[in-house]
């Protein structure tokens, strides 16, 4: 951040619509981790000034492994403890990203991520149950990372992107 630096901050019209925009934005990582919990970090990482396509292929890597991983019968529960610690950390770390991506202090949008993040995944579990009454397990799942996607991206559009 410019303070950081000794300098005086952006207080131009675009940047403070960023920052005013980060709990909002905070609030949609944290809901796409708490489904997907490679979103949280994932996501944030394509505005990390030091990202490049090393880093963006491993994240994508990362993502299709997880996105292919939930499909596998037997994935314990995503509210247990193990299943949402990952997604509240990732949520939380992606938060801090976003708001430094936006010039905007890390620590209210990395609390409000992470504290989001087990609605994320109370919802998709709830999706994922409602779905199998009506229908295959498969397709709710494809809905399910559809809006996970949807929530990612709509976190991190109009922000500066790495590379």
């Amino acid at each position: 951040m410019a303070q950081d630096r000794g300098e005086e901050p952006d207080t131009t019209e675009d940047t403070m619509t960023e920052r005013k925009g980060i709990p909002v934005r905070a609030c949609l990582l944290g809901l796409a981790a708490g489904s997907r919990a490679s979103l949280g970090v994932g996501t944030a990482l394509r505005t990390v000034p030091w990202g490049g396509p090393v880093l963006t292929t491993l994240t994508v890597l990362g993502t299709v492994a997880e996105f292919a991983g939930d499909k596998v019968p037997g994935v314990p529960s995503r509210l247990g403890w193990a299943g949402l610690a990952p997604r509240i950390a990732s949520a939380a770390a992606g938060g801090a990203l976003l708001a430094r991506a936006a010039g905007a202090p890390a620590l209210p949008a990395a609390l409000i991520a992470g504290a989001v993040a087990p609605v994320g995944a109370w919802a998709g579990v709830s999706w994922r149950e409602a779905w199998g009454r009506v229908g295959p397990d498969t397709a709710g799942a494809l809905i399910e990372d559809s809006a996970a996607l949807a929530l990612s991206a709509a976190a991190v559009r109009g922000l500066p992107r790495s590379g």
